[in-house]
């Protein structure tokens, strides 16, 4: 099982140990592309064509409860 892997089973199982950089890797790996809002922010939001959006708080570290549920809904999306 490789490390993406180990990752996906993580969060579809609602661990509170993700961090914002593995979000970011997860999002990148299935096509969502960051846009950082202008003046500067620790925010990210991820978009992809027919997807729901995502924001990451990129100083939450562990994600919060919520932001952990959006990547489950993004993997489900993706036929997790």
């Amino acid at each position: 099982m490789s490390k993406r892997d180990k990752l996906i089973e993580r969060i579809l199982n609602g661990k509170n140990d993700i961090t914002p950089d593995e979000a970011v890797k997860i999002l990148e790996y299935f096509g969502y592309k960051a846009k950082s809002p202008s003046g500067g922010s620790s925010h990210l939001t991820f978009r992809k064509k027919n997807a729901l959006s995502v924001t990451i708080v990129l100083t939450q570290n562990p994600l919060k409860p919520y932001m952990v549920s959006k990547l489950q809904a993004v993997l489900k999306n993706e036929g997790y």
